[in-house]
């Protein structure tokens, strides 16, 4: 069965999919319904909501090579985004969401920016059940979703004021789950708490990376993320994914600890690995319009009779909001890293790969409608791209 007719079916099973729910909650919103209590009444107007999502890209890459050949300077347009689903919380204590991507659709395989156009493909597909009525302390979260250990791994993609979200966390995410988006299926309970200028969150998660698993291993990946927050809180209420630019309003300070543990898996059906593991810190630091973040990671893994593999990732990004024109303006500032020693046994991505990402971003529309403009400088021993670039995106958000 070739590529297309898999995408083909891929997109018709989820249009059936999504049409299904759709009846099926339409149908529970009946008179009966009325009567049932409100743990099992439909929420009507929170039952069915479609999700639509785009960045396009326009870019101009310099300096480009690769395996000692010098690619010509090019102008390059692109969807980087484009995400398509549905979403909603049919009951009180009850939300899903699913969606599909077309990401980097039309990417010119020459460009300076890093990444391949996949065709389409399922992008996460979870429901999130709130198991305590009056507090968020205690969520449950089942399906296909994020393995998330950091903030930035934790982060949209929506809401990173760096043009990209950063290469250094892709590389963790690659290695925890042999897949650069992080996302597999699992099971994961979370919740938060927040006191006075205090406030506590946390996730707890186990998954089944693919990528590692065969007949003899069955690849079982445990993972964990606390945060502790001082001021004020980050998030009032229990959401999967973690904010971004807070609108000048946030006076606070939030700590991260991550760590992910796998025991055994398999990298090709003669390589297996003994132990994999990451772990580190995050920070975001927010002062009326000063928002600072940054993490630092460390990735380990060993096998019998081969050279241990570690390495490190880590970034700072530091972005100011202020109001010009009734609009958002934000000047931003990242720097990343990623430095891999060892085996490439067991993990491909031996030596470093930098990047120096500044420029601004214009909110339209807070993180609804934004444009932003940057210029990134690449540079490192294993980066698959080398040139620099200036970006001109456009981001939109239904």
């Amino acid at each position: 069965m070739d590529g297309t007719m898999i995408q083909s079916i891929v997109v018709k099973g989820s249009i059936v999919s999504l049409l299904l729910v759709n009846s099926i909650l339409k149908a529970q919103n009946t008179p009966e319904n009325e009567k049932l209590s409100p743990f099992t009444k439909v929420n009507k107007e929170k039952m069915f909501s479609p999700i639509v999502a785009f960045e396009s890209w326009a870019t101009f890459s310099m300096g480009e090579e690769k395996n000692g050949t010098e690619y010509a300077n090019r102008a390059d347009i692109s969807f980087r985004r484009f995400r398509f689903g549905a979403g909603g919380s049919p009951y009180p204590w009850l939300k899903y969401k699913f969606q599909l991507h077309l990401d980097r659709l039309g990417e010119d395989a020459y460009a300076s920016t890093k990444g391949s156009y996949g065709g389409i493909n399922i992008w996460n597909a979870c429901i999130t059940a709130k198991l305590l009525k009056n507090s968020e302390l205690l969520n449950i979260e089942a399906g296909y979703f994020w393995t998330a250990i950091s903030r930035e791994f934790n982060t949209s993609p929506w809401a990173v004021g760096s043009f990209d979200k950063t290469r250094s966390d892709w590389y963790m995410r690659y290695f925890v789950t042999g897949k650069g988006n992080g996302i597999e299926s699992g099971i994961a309970l979370g919740g938060l708490k927040n006191f006075n200028q205090f406030g506590i969150s946390y996730r707890l998660g186990t998954y089944e990376p693919e990528a590692y698993q065969n007949a003899k291993y069955s690849g079982r990946l445990y993972t964990g993320r606390i945060m502790l927050s001082l001021g004020d809180p980050e998030q009032t209420t229990y959401k999967y994914m973690l904010s971004g630019n807070q609108w000048c309003k946030r006076n606070g300070v939030t700590i991260g600890l991550g760590a992910s543990t796998q025991s055994d898996g398999a990298l090709t059906d003669t390589t297996f690995f003994d132990h994999s593991s990451a772990y580190g810190a995050d920070i975001l630091i927010n002062y009326l319009g000063l928002r600072i973040d940054g993490e630092y990671f460390l990735l380990h893994r060993t096998a019998e009779k081969t050279e241990d593999f570690d390495a490190t990732e880590w970034h700072i990004r530091i972005g100011y909001s202020f109001i010009a024109g009734g609009k958002y303006l934000e000047p931003v500032i990242t720097y990343e890293s990623f430095d891999g020693k060892g085996s490439e046994t067991l993990f491909k991505y031996i030596g470093d790969d930098h990047t120096l990402d500044f420029g601004i971003n214009w909110y339209l529309n807070k993180d609804k409608l934004k444009l932003a403009l940057h210029y990134v400088i690449q540079n490192g021993s294993i980066s698959p791209n080398t040139g620099d670039y200036i970006g001109l995106a456009c981001q939109m958000r239904l």
